[in-house]
């Protein structure tokens, strides 16, 4: 709206007016125009600052995708070094387990070499020692026949000096009655004197009971042996039937794991031994009703009767009931050699196994496999020993190797914690009461009695530390049986076993001294007076 004071002009106050109020408007159109000019300015910096900021934003957003782009390449890189080497340590891995896969099958073959070796090594060796042994035996017995002879020969000449003397003594005294009666005979009336007592009496030979020589021992001994040596042939012949019927091979590997199972879980519970005892028994069983393949049992006898056509029985029988026995005596040895008490529940089994009607042939028990093994593995109970001193001493009194063929002998301790073993398990099975029992003892208690006698009828001087610590675990822990069974005899022969044999023998050894201690122990601790 146009001011009404512009064209005021004939008015100078109006016209004053008009132009201070123009000078006020100027102002203020200046002041907003300075205002509007200042605003445009900031705005212009601030779009520059702005531009500016985006600029830099955009340089540190390109240089951190810059940094992006390389981390992600280097970590890329990284991966695929990383695969890399996992590629190469695989890959060496694998090499590594083929190598060492390898070393094992060459080192296997090897040994395998080495165990074939060493048993041509050993078997040449068991053939040089049994044809040695066969050769001294041979010789043994030529002389025992040499001395047989020569004492047949003595008995001969005395006996027929015995038979020259009483022809004199007869005809001396025909004579010296020939002469009586003539200078009796003018005296018709009287009585006949009586002959005298010293002429009419026959002379009195003192007859010695016989008793069981060294040859006879020897004999006996050689035929268990020869029982062993057939149960080891046996077992080959075994093995190579299960190669052709793979079901036998079956049968038997899952039966003899049975058997040693239950064998080692004997204790002395006997409640606890019932489940194993009856596994072995159906074991048994079941082997008894496989008659295929057959065996001559006659010839795992020592005493096969004779007479019998039919020698052949169930082959699979006899190889678990060699299991067996060979299972006892490793128990025997295992847990009986420290604690002698141990061996009673295993010998208790033992003896009702071979004991089963159901396992005889021809009525007869089989134990003598169970023996056969005892003449290996402890000799000294038989009778038979030698110089302990020598390997063949050694070896004859029931030593053995460190390892199979090495000829390195085990420790004393070793070898004596076995005859320990051995001993106290031939007595608990020797020593067993079946008077209130169906069942016939399998091996009766005239066995120990043999034993007993065999050991202490050592010449003094040769008794040895094995046969001090054999006869220890016969008797100990075992007096009242033998007590009970043998009475006054039984306690005589303890007498003499650990009173009069150690000190005969003279022996300083701590074997015989534990031996000659029993006495004072029963004495004082169960008032038991030999």
């Amino acid at each position: 709206m146009e001011s009404p004071y512009k064209k005021a002009l004939d008015s100078p106050s109006r016209q004053l007016l008009w132009e201070l109020g123009r000078l006020h408007v100027g102002d203020r159109e200046a002041f907003h125009a300075k205002l509007e000019k200042e605003s445009s300015e900031r705005e212009s910096a601030h779009r520059e600052a702005l531009a500016a900021a985006a600029k830099e934003h955009e340089l540190i957003r390109r240089s951190a995708e810059r940094e992006r782009e390389k981390l992600e390449l280097q970590i890329k890189a990284e991966k695929s070094r990383r695969e890399e080497e996992e590629r190469r340590e695989l890959h060496k891995e694998q090499q590594r387990q083929r190598e060492e896969k390898l070393e094992k099958e060459l080192a296997q073959r090897r040994r395998e070499i080495e165990r074939v070796q060493a048993e041509e090594a050993a078997v040449r060796k068991a053939a040089k020692l049994e044809e040695a042994r066969a050769a001294e035996a041979e010789q043994r017995r030529l002389e025992r026949e040499k001395e047989d002879l020569e004492i047949a020969e003595k008995a001969a000449q005395k006996k027929a000096a015995d038979q020259k003397l009483k022809e004199h003594e007869s005809k001396a005294k025909a004579a010296a009655a020939a002469s009586l009666q003539a200078r009796l005979k003018p005296q018709a009336t009287t009585a006949p004197a009586p002959v005298p007592q010293a002429l009419t009496a026959p002379v009195a030979h003192r007859v010695t009971p016989i008793t069981q020589n060294d040859s006879v021992r020897q004999a006996e001994h050689d035929r268990y042996l020869h029982i062993h040596k057939s149960l080891k042939e046996f077992r080959k012949f075994m093995s190579d039937q299960g190669k052709q019927n793979p079901t036998l091979k079956t049968q038997m590997g899952d039966m003899r794991r049975i058997i040693k199972k239950c064998v080692g879980q004997l204790t002395s519970g006997k409640e606890s031994n019932r489940q194993p005892r009856n596994q072995v028994m159906e074991v048994l069983k079941t082997a008894a009703k496989i008659t295929q393949p057959e065996v001559d049992v006659s010839m795992f006898l020592a005493n096969p009767p004779s007479g019998i056509s039919m020698t052949k029985g169930p082959a699979l029988l006899i190889y678990l009931l060699n299991i067996f026995a060979k299972a006892l005596i490793a128990q025997f040895i295992n847990e009986a050699s420290i604690v002698s008490t141990a061996a009673d529940p295993i010998g208790v089994v033992g003896s009702q196994i071979f004991a089963s009607s159901e396992f005889h042939w021809n009525s007869l028990s089989l134990v003598d496999i169970l023996i056969a093994k005892y003449h290996f593995v402890c000799p000294i109970l038989f009778g038979i020993y030698g110089n302990e001193e020598t390997n063949q001493g050694r070896f004859r009194s029931g030593w053995i190797e460190e390892n199979k063929g090495s000829g390195h002998w085990i420790s004393e301790q070793k070898h004596f914690e076995r005859m320990t073993g051995l001993g106290s398990g031939y007595a608990a099975i020797s020593l067993r009461n079946y008077d209130k029992s169906r069942l016939q003892n399998p091996y009766p208690v005239h066995n120990f009695w043999r034993a007993l006698a065999a050991i202490i009828n050592t010449p003094p001087k040769e008794a040895s530390s094995t046969h001090f610590t054999v006869l220890k675990a016969l008797v100990e822990n075992n007096e009242t049986r033998i007590l009970e069974f043998f009475g006054n005899a039984g306690r005589l022969a303890l007498k003499k076993a650990l009173i009069d044999f150690p000190r005969e023998s003279g022996s300083k050894s701590v074997s015989a001294k534990s031996v000659a201690m029993l006495p004072d122990i029963w004495r004082k601790d169960k008032k038991l007076f030999l």
